[in-house]
């Protein structure tokens, strides 16, 4: 009899243990579910991932991590950076030397180095493009349209005017913070249109200058070479004492008289004629 009212009593006890096991998966279950974007995150292809431990000292800075499913604590925080080669563009107003204003449209090209993405987000955090790279990159571009007049814009290389703005850029990011800046390129520089056309029209003119003073240089050197034949013509006369037509008729006759074609050559009785050719094919 005992041991029968023993065996009832263990029964209730066995599906008391059940029902509170069973309780504690479910509520698992809703906790894990409830959190699952903070327990599990998936970090895309071409990002890192840096981890705040929110009970153990904050920004994790010595460690990062690669892309996949990366498990983690519902009470930390895990921040995904983009370390793929990212682009920009911007339209910069800025000034001349001559004070006139003028819209650069700027694209650049960067990326953040991986191994100081901890030391980048515990400083920066992940809005560091518009804490640095634009403030940066305005400037940049600012300073160096201020050294120019607003025609020489128009006349001086644009790789040279890249060239400053992109090496003014890396010496203020790349040597201070974990940036990398690939290049800088300038796509417009745009003016004030009646300013543009003031602009375009002098750069007519001064090529027509240019022209003018190439035909001048020309006419110059033609006048030149012709001093120099006539004191040649002179110096010829006054030693050999023959007259300059003469002895240029001397020697087309003597071309002639050398040609294939047949011909007589009638020599003049006077010296002041000029021999007469007769005949010929």
């Amino acid at each position: 009899m005992s041991q029968t009212s023993g065996l009832h009593e263990e029964e209730p006890l066995k599906q008391s243990y059940m029902m509170t096991a069973l309780v504690v998966i479910m509520l698992l279950l809703l906790l894990v579910v409830s959190f699952w974007d903070n327990i599990f995150i998936n970090i895309p292809s071409g990002h890192k991932g840096v981890l705040f431990r929110t009970l153990a000292g904050g920004t994790v800075t010595g460690k990062y991590f690669d892309e996949g499913l990366v498990f983690i604590f519902p009470w930390n925080e895990m921040y995904v950076y983009d370390t793929r080669v990212i682009s920009g563009q911007d339209s910069i107003d800025a000034l001349t030397e001559d004070g006139l204003q003028v819209r650069a449209e700027i694209s650049y090209r960067y990326r953040p180095k991986i191994d100081s993405l901890g030391k980048m987000h515990k400083n920066l955090g992940l809005d560091y493009p518009d804490k640095i790279i634009v403030p940066h990159v305005t400037a940049a571009t600012r300073d160096v349209i201020s050294r120019y007049r607003s025609d020489a814009l128009y006349t001086t290389s644009r790789s040279d005017i890249q060239a400053d703005m992109l090496a003014q850029v890396r010496s203020q990011v790349d040597s201070f913070y974990p940036i990398t800046t690939i290049d800088l390129i300038v796509r417009s520089i745009v003016l004030d249109e009646t300013v543009e056309k003031a602009i375009a029209d002098k750069l007519v003119k001064e090529q027509e200058m240019l022209g003018y003073d190439f035909l001048i240089e020309k006419e110059l050197r033609e006048e030149e070479r012709k001093l120099i034949e006539a004191r040649g013509i002179k110096y010829f006369q006054d030693t050999s004492g023959i007259d300059i037509l003469k002895w240029r008729g001397i020697e087309a006759t003597e071309k002639l008289a050398k040609s294939e074609n047949a011909k007589v050559v009638i020599i003049g009785t006077d010296s002041g004629e000029m021999p007469v050719i007769l005949g010929g094919n």
